[in-house]
């Protein structure tokens, strides 16, 4: 998020659509994708970055509404069938064991049961992504009947949490992780988690890197 912007100006040399692409491709979490582009704006005066960045982050973010359940599903098979074909020992005291739990299975809702596979975090994802686009749709298309007043006032309050609000939320989510994580324990886990994720790191960054050189 620190290095990235700088880097990708330097090698792509300021070409905003690949250096937009490749901050939303090479940086995993969407905060820090957004956090990464506004401080590639506020650098280099260059808002269409930032919002190439946002576009591909978030195209990336509605894979994980097909991608999270359906993995997540076929994982759910794939242990029922390694049940099925544990020993016949252990067969006999697992089937005691449900039979303890038909009954609360069986109160079980669909929807409760749709829960299991979809993570809360998507659920707010899709439920912000439909707030927003709607509200575009209703006050900034261009025979909204909230033309005028309603949509100066809109724009103002997604400019305010985008831009403002967003920042320091930003802020508070990176202090708690660094207030978070003790000297003492980076030090036992030794060398190798760092080397994985700086190589994980190269890995992305160069994919972000290459495909925005070719496509664009």
């Amino acid at each position: 998020m620190l290095v990235y912007p700088y880097l990708f100006h330097y090698l792509l040399d300021g070409n905003s659509q690949q250096v937009g692409m490749s901050l939303g491709v090479a940086i995993h979490d969407t905060s820090q994708v957004l956090g990464a582009a506004m401080s590639y704006r506020d650098t280099f005066d260059d808002e269409v970055a930032l919002k190439v960045a946002a576009i591909t982050k978030l195209t990336r973010n509605l894979g994980l509404a097909f991608c999270i359940p359906l993995l997540t599903i076929q994982s759910h098979r794939y242990h029922e069938e390694q049940d099925k074909i544990a020993p016949v020992e252990d067969d006999a005291k697992k089937k005691k064991e449900e039979v303890s739990k038909d009954d609360t299975a069986t109160t079980m809702s669909g929807l409760l049961k749709f829960q299991k596979y979809v993570p809360p975090f998507l659920w707010a994802f899709l439920a912000m992504s439909t707030v927003r686009s709607g509200g575009d749709m209703i006050f900034l298309a261009d025979n909204s009947h909230y033309a005028g007043d309603g949509a100066q006032l809109y724009q103002g309050v997604m400019d305010f949490i985008g831009n403002d609000v967003s920042k320091y939320a930003l802020g508070t989510a990176m202090a708690a992780v660094g207030l978070s994580t003790s000297a003492s324990t980076l030090r036992g886990v030794g060398w190798r988690p760092f080397a994985v994720g700086g190589a994980g790191a190269l890995v992305v960054g160069g994919t972000g890197f290459t495909v925005a050189s070719l496509l664009i």
